[in-house]
């Protein structure tokens, strides 16, 4: 039987002035075959990207992952569970009240998480249960998802949710009208702006009110 003229030291190599390595560069930096390089990174222990296709590669003992399980170089990511679909599983596995969408997007930084989310339903993997206009990932044992559900409505319960602040240019118009008009309603502001092509409606004003704890006039609220 042949032996490989290739040893562990060669795919060492490529790593030995970068952390993270294409594909592409690793073959092309150790002259070996995508077979060979495979066997020989089993060897040392490697991980793969779960962002770009899987692409890049770095050692096993390289990244420092943090309290997610979630390791990042520049904007290559890795996981200590490897794909972007069991890092996803995982991730809601840990979560003490599930996660949505846009959540998972956020920590993960993958741009739309929801058609491996679905695929991850449709194998039962995951469920789901609409709560608030969203849905929320639970895992797929029951007595566990149910605990997540129920934490996740205590916290909306205990902590509402804020609504988010309008745009920096839209606040400025609003306190510009606001003192141009301090006995209008937020009705009537709402109104006012859209005339100057300013489109608030009356919960961002609202929120803008509570959010830097403008005084209310009287009669403010009856809308």
């Amino acid at each position: 039987m042949r032996t490989s003229q290739f040893k562990v030291t060669d795919i060492l190599k490529p790593f030995a002035n970068k952390k993270v390595i294409s594909k592409a560069e690793l073959l092309q930096d150790c002259g070996c075959s995508p077979m060979t390089a495979w066997r020989l990174l089993r060897q040392v222990g490697y991980r793969r990207s779960y962002n770009y296709n899987a692409k890049y590669f770095t050692l096993a003992t390289t990244p420092e992952f943090d309290d997610d399980g979630l390791w990042a170089y520049q904007d290559i990511r890795f996981s200590k569970w490897g794909t972007l679909p069991e890092t996803m599983i995982a991730v809601i596995e840990r979560s003490p009240g599930g996660m949505t969408a846009q959540e998972l997007a956020e920590l993960l930084r993958v741009r739309n998480v929801k058609p491996l989310l679905t695929r991850l339903i449709l194998n039962r993997r995951l469920w789901r249960k609409a709560l608030e206009n969203a849905f929320v990932y639970l895992v797929s044992e029951q007595n566990r998802s149910n605990q997540q559900l129920q934490h996740r409505k205590t916290v909306i319960t205990a902590v509402p949710r804020l609504r988010p602040l309008p745009e920096p240019q839209q606040i400025i118009a609003l306190l510009v009208e606001m003192i141009q008009n301090p006995g209008g309603t937020p009705q009537q502001w709402a109104r006012r702006m859209t005339r100057h092509k300013v489109s608030l409606g009356t919960q961002d004003i609202r929120a803008v009110m509570e959010h830097y704890q403008l005084t209310a006039k009287k009669g403010l609220w009856n809308t």
